[in-house]
């Protein structure tokens, strides 16, 4: 009996052991799977050249990455990065904190993903503009120009002076390209029309945009279309201040819906969406992601749109919103082709 006591602990006691490891085991398969489950969670980074209050470039790249959020449940962060230096030091601090796609928002982030994404193979940059593509770098152009083409044809026909200035902050392709699209489509409708091209030299100083603005009113300028970032502000005061004046002058808003930052002022805009950005970003989720580039325009699933003031759609006479209409329809349908610079050939 002694002995059968024995056998009987002994036995109670090794299925015990197994038990308990068993279990341990279970725990450790659950904490696994929980840190795996961490792992995936899908984070995205969003680099800017400026400050997300300019009310438009970098504005409507925040709200890009909000929607990316909202849509595809994404855990987003975003830094200013204004130098090649700075630029090059938050793509890298992004990717080692494991974000599966860090996005520079502009032409002058290539080089900087460039010089990193080579050391960080599973992570994939993004650029907004441009034509540098490697193994996991794709730029990303938000075409415009279409839209830009259809602002054109409002300020053609409605200008009174035949004078129509443009803005840039920058002399750089991707924005010279949606002034000649802006050209194009108001000579399209109206021959006679001179357009003054004026840059600020930057994308902050809004001073400036207004005393360049303002210049161009004094020569005649009735419409204005400035691409200039926070610096195309000044544009709209001047365009005011003209009212003030007894002066009849219009102006365009250029990336974002910027109607409500002067709506005596603003009568159309060329916006890109915040669905722009969730599309690349669901691309990158998906698994879909291949180093090439991505265009969005207007025959891109609501990427790229033209949008009226609502507090100024009545100025519009009915005939030049049909010519717009007009044109929209050839250039969904691909029978028209707007003039702009192919800044996107492979570096």
């Amino acid at each position: 009996m002694i002995q059968i006591s024995y056998a009987l602990r002994n036995n109670v006691a090794i299925h015990a052991l197994y038990l308990c490891f068993f279990v341990i085991g279970l725990m450790l398969i659950g904490s696994t799977n929980l840190e795996a489950k961490g792992h995936e969670k899908f984070k995205i980074a969003m680099l800017i050249p400026g400050s997300i209050s300019d009310a438009g470039w970098n504005a409507l790249a925040y709200e890009g990455l909000k929607a990316i959020e909202k849509q595809l449940g994404a855990e987003i962060s975003h830094a200013e990065a204004r130098t090649p230096t700075d630029q090059e030091e938050q793509f890298r601090a992004y990717a080692l904190d494991g974000y599966n796609m860090v996005f520079g928002h502009g032409y002058e982030f290539q080089d900087p993903a460039k010089a990193v994404a080579p050391d960080f193979p599973e992570t994939i940059f993004i650029t907004s503009s441009g034509g540098t593509i490697t193994d996991n770098i794709s730029p990303v152009n938000f075409r415009v120009e279409q839209a830009a083409y259809l602002l054109g044809i409002i300020a053609g026909k409605m200008t009174n002076t035949n004078k129509l200035g443009v803005m840039g902050g920058q002399n750089i392709p991707s924005v010279n390209s949606t002034f000649m699209a802006f050209e194009g489509g108001a000579k399209s409708v109206n021959p006679e029309v001179e357009v003054s091209w004026v840059y600020v030299g930057n994308w902050e100083d809004i001073g400036k945009g207004k005393e360049l603005a303002l210049a161009q009113i004094n020569e005649g300028v009735d419409f204005l279309f400035p691409n200039a970032d926070a610096a195309g502000l000044g544009a709209y005061e001047a365009a005011e201040t003209a009212q003030k004046a007894g002066k009849t002058v219009y102006a365009f808003g250029a990336n974002r819906d910027k109607s409500d930052i002067s709506p005596e002022v603003i009568i159309a805009n060329a916006v890109i969406t915040p669905n722009a950005f969730v599309q690349i970003a669901k691309i990158i989720k998906e698994g879909k992601f291949k180093p090439q580039i991505y265009t969005f325009n207007m025959q891109t699933d609501e990427a790229i749109t033209l949008t009226y003031n609502p507090a100024l759609k009545d100025k519009v006479p009915e005939d030049v919103q049909k010519a717009v209409e007009d044109a929209k329809s050839k250039i969904l349908a691909g029978e028209l082709k707007v003039p702009q610079i192919d800044f996107s050939e492979e570096d």
